[in-house]
């Protein structure tokens, strides 16, 4: 009898729960209709009806949300040392994610697996990032806020940023599409209409947060952030100004700038910064062309803390300024390529220009080879700026001989094993900016220009190979960086089937020798062994070698992925190429 009064009291307890549970639904249903207008409305109403979930939420998308970079590089600690205590067992990301009621990165990839949501043949969590943790605190599209900015990440050197509202998480989405269909103009457009930013994880240690986990939360102080990036992927920038002419007062420059690029790559996104450490940067006049009447000055209203003000150029410009003895201005390109693909790489090259006597050398690529390279120097000095040139002694810094010449010469030189630059020195006699320079008193000015084998890479993301074997997903993915004296080489195979999974690398790739002459050949099984894990968890292959290792695009190693089951793959570098 007590049996039946218990059964028709579950009963009813869970009727008056349907019951209950049909008017939450309705009443979020009717929430949502009200609120559905805007973003932000979507976001304060889904923020009250989930209060467990700490962070931000755009279009029903989740965002976790830290106050500071350190606030983020503490949470990755934590995870990871509960991750490494679990050896690795996937449920301990399942779990954070199911306590901070989130939808990652890495959950979108398994529900792909499992069939919970439609394939996208476009998505590969592995452009994002190669580290699991991390993979776990960003959302299904691969962003995160930090402070009071949203941020896209990029497993590559470079990641994108702009201030949070649910408005701009529009406009990163978009940012991305028109990166993958190398919209460069609707790129340059979105970047400086919403006060973009981009930051070189590669340079930048902060942004390390594996590493940063693995030292036990330690920053590695010894990178700092380079003037001029240096990222191993191929990619060189110069930037020149040429004083074009001197006229009432002010003088004309034109600013330009010449680039190595790999073939292949998307067309560059190019930004110009400008500083002014003495002098009113409101004198200055912009034009797209040297022509009288166009000059004008233009709005700086922007100013990133790491370059200066962000001005609106793509390519070549002009620019008027005061001769005003004293003042100084430093305009800085920041190029990348190949943005939220994986293999997103920076180059950058800034100029100081001092208009108490504003010359300089100009650097012109004639060609960029695996072998060689060949440029083209002059010394302008700007028509009716009073200024004349008896002859020029140019240094070219890679041990030939001075050669005195005119005010333009030709130099072709050895490309070393690695990147590097050379400074070439024109030693100048003449009259410049009023003052008598001969004999001994020549004034000398000073240029870099990159150098190095067109072909090697020290930073490298293989093509993530994608396929479904036996009703399970597979993905397999690979890539080398170069950090702070050391080699990193990364394997991913992805396949949740148990059996052995098996990891190798073949082939040869290439360091310099001593003095960086010339590059010395490396059987790559000697720095990265095999490596074989059972289960169904993913086998990851992390290996730091302690010297310079590069890919190289005409002879470039393989990774060979191998399964118990009788599986084999082998990844190869499709989309390597040489710069020029």
């Amino acid at each position: 009898m007590k049996t039946k009064v218990n059964e028709k009291r579950l009963q009813m307890t869970l009727k008056i729960a349907t019951f209950i549970m049909s008017i939450s639904f309705l009443i979020l249903a009717i929430q949502s209709c009200v609120y559905n207008d805007s973003f932000a409305s979507q976001s304060a109403v889904n923020e009250t009806l989930e209060a467990d979930f700490n962070g931000e939420i755009c279009d029903g998308k989740k965002i976790l949300r830290f106050n500071t970079l350190q606030d983020l590089q503490q949470e990755h600690l934590n995870l990871y040392q509960h991750y490494v205590a679990s050896n690795e067992d996937e449920q301990t990301l399942i779990d954070y994610e199911n306590n901070h009621n989130f939808y990652s990165l890495r959950k979108k990839e398994n529900d792909i697996d499992d069939g919970i949501i439609p394939d996208d043949p476009t998505f590969d969590e592995l452009a994002y990032t190669f580290d699991p943790i991390l993979e776990t605190l960003l959302n299904e599209d691969g962003m995160i806020i930090i402070g009071e900015r949203l941020y896209i990440w990029d497993s590559g050197c470079v990641i994108q940023s702009i201030p949070y509202s649910c408005e701009n998480y529009n406009v990163l989405l978009h940012f991305k599409v028109a990166s993958l269909n190398n919209n460069v103009t609707q790129m340059h457009e979105l970047f400086y209409d919403y006060k973009m930013q981009n930051i070189n994880t590669c340079d930048d240690p902060q942004f390390d947060f594996e590493t940063i986990s693995e030292n036990g939360g330690r920053v590695d102080v010894r990178d700092v952030p380079q003037a001029k990036n240096k990222n191993g992927c191929g990619y060189s920038v110069v930037v020149n100004k040429e004083l074009i002419g001197c006229d009432n007062g002010r003088n004309i420059f034109k600013i330009s700038f010449e680039s190595i690029e790999p073939l292949g790559s998307s067309n560059p996104l190019n930004l110009f910064y400008l500083t002014a450490a003495f002098g009113d940067i409101n004198d200055l006049e912009f034009a797209l062309q040297n022509i009288p009447g166009q000059f004008a000055g233009i709005p700086l209203d922007f100013e990133d803390e790491n370059y200066g003000y962000l001005l609106p150029f793509a390519g070549t410009f002009y620019m008027s300024a005061p001769q005003t003895m004293g003042m100084q201005i430093d305009i800085a390109l920041v190029s990348t390529i190949n943005l939220l693909t994986g293999n997103s790489c920076a180059a950058s090259d800034s100029i100081n220009i001092n208009l108490t006597c504003p010359l300089s050398i100009v650097a012109e690529k004639i060609y960029f080879n695996s072998s060689t390279a060949k440029w083209s120097f002059t010394f302008p000095i700007g028509a009716s700026c009073g200024n004349s040139v008896q002859k020029i002694t140019w240094d070219f810094g890679d041990g030939t001989p001075p050669v005195t010449a005119g005010t333009s010469i030709m130099h072709e030189f050895n490309q070393p094993c690695n990147y590097t630059e050379f400074t070439v020195t024109a030693s100048v006699t003449g009259t410049i900016c009023g003052t008598d320079y001969f004999g001994d008193s020549a004034i000398s000015y000073y240029f870099k220009v990159p150098a190095g084998n067109s072909c090697n890479r020290t930073s490298y993301k293989f093509p993530t190979y994608k396929t479904s074997v036996d009703g399970k997903k597979m993905k397999l993915s690979a890539r080398i960086k170069y950090r702070n004296g050391k080699s990193i080489f990364k394997n991913i195979f992805k396949w949740r089937k148990p059996g052995d999974k098996t990891i190798k690398s073949i082939g040869t790739v290439y360091s310099p020798t001593a003095n960086n002459g010339s590059c010395v050949q490396v059987d790559i099984s000697t720095l990265v062994p095999p490596k074989t894990t059972n289960g169904k968890k993913r086998n990851k292959q992390k290996v730091k070698v302690y010297s310079i290792n590069n890919i190289n695009a005409n002879d470039p190693y393989k990774v060979q992925f191998t399964h118990s089951s009788g599986f084999s793959y082998t990844l190869m570098a499709t989309n390597l190429y040489c710069s020029q």
